[in-house]
């Protein structure tokens, strides 16, 4: 859909609803990143340098403080790219489009909202920093229950459609869910689970299944600095149905610690265990012969393909928000070694959340 076509949709529902509706509202999103990654040393990831803006304005109706449509459009700009000598206007154009329903305990989403709709402990092995900025859109729906009575305990469920089954596209989707019981105290328990369906076109049929599950428990604290320490297990059953029979169960543990204050963050993860993406690269059907390539399979980072049985990463930086959260920088330092050699990741990211909500026939209110 072009860019003309989904703002003249938006245009549309604004001008047919916005006269029925309690309230309007009037957004955009914002976020730069530039990721600078140094992985010679590496072996299970390459270095390159990634530089990019995105920007996604929307206009929405709310009825009854409860429900909520929204559409938008999403422009990414990849900073540097070409289409051989042109460089184009825009790096991609898609659109957002969704309802949600909220109360106290509850909410709902159906359509094509945005990714930090989420509120799952999700580790880097299930999405790596490039999905979570470059893939920010979820395309299917989510359901959440979260407590009022106990902060930071809910249960989430989430679908993702990523790809549709035709000639020479593949399909794809992606189930999700979290969950996590807090006590007084700050000990707390949970688990985030994935399971992704990789299917082939019609011209070059496959079927890969990938599942990751991770239970933890974990203790949150604050002594002068704010501290989390977190210990689980991954377990990442999968199978390629076509190719190899039966199902690969690769395993392993994870300790994730973290020391804050004032927006200066000290974060490590340490993976011990077997390579979680045995599938990452060209696989053959040991009959046929013939090869598939599931280099999309997996969402998490590729240092989780690790066959040295260590991966550890280290950020030193900052993370603060500003003017009432609508402004957040997050800059840093990267440290990873994957068991043969050690690389940096150098990080600036900058986002702006802006909203207001416009009741109509009565004083405009502002949603922050």
């Amino acid at each position: 859909m072009s860019l003309k076509k989904i703002c003249l949709v938006v245009g549309l529902i604004l001008t047919v609803t916005g006269l029925r509706a309690q309230s309007i509202l009037v957004g955009a999103d914002f976020a730069t990143r530039f990721d600078n990654r140094e992985f010679s040393a590496n072996t299970f990831d390459q270095s390159q340098t990634l530089f990019s803006a995105r920007l996604t304005p929307f206009v929405g109706v709310e009825w009854n403080e409860k429900n909520r449509l929204v559409m938008g459009v999403e422009m990414l700009q990849n900073f540097g790219q070409h289409n051989g000598e042109r460089e184009p206007f825009l790096s991609d154009v898609k659109p957002l489009m969704y309802y949600r329903f909220r109360t106290k305990n509850v909410q709902a989403n159906a359509g094509i909202f945005d990714r930090s709709e989420l509120m799952g402990e999700y580790s880097h092995a299930f999405f790596s920093d490039s999905t979570r900025f470059y893939h920010s859109r979820l395309s299917g729906f989510l359901g959440r229950y979260e407590s009022t009575r106990r902060e930071k305990t809910y249960v989430e469920l989430a679908l993702d459609w990523e790809g549709m089954y035709d000639t020479d596209t593949r399909e794809m989707f992606r189930l999700m869910s979290a969950g996590r019981y807090t006590l007084p105290c700050g000990f707390y328990a949970g688990y985030a689970f994935s399971m992704f369906h990789f299917a082939g076109a019609k011209s070059h049929e496959n079927v890969t299944d990938n599942l990751l599950v991770n239970p933890f428990v974990g203790w949150e604290f604050t002594a002068y600095f704010d501290f989390n320490i977190k210990t689980g297990f991954l377990l990442a059953p999968q199978r390629a149905r076509s190719i190899v029979p039966g199902w690969k169960k690769q395993c392993g543990a994870q300790i994730d610690f973290s020391m804050t204050r004032w927006g200066v963050k000290i974060e490590n993860n340490l993976y011990v265990g077997e390579n979680l993406q045995p599938y990452l690269y060209e696989i053959s059907n040991p009959v046929t012969g013939q090869t598939f390539d599931n280099e999309h399979l997996y969402a998490g980072e590729r240092f989780y393909s690790t066959t040295e049985h260590i991966y550890n990463r280290t950020w030193l930086g900052y993370n603060r928000s500003f003017f009432n959260n609508t402004l957040t920088v997050d800059a840093g330092m990267i440290f990873k070694y994957d068991g043969t050699g050690t690389g940096t990741q150098q990080v600036v990211q900058l986002s702006v959340k802006l909203d207001k909500l416009f009741r109509v026939g009565k004083k405009n209110k502002e949603n922050l």
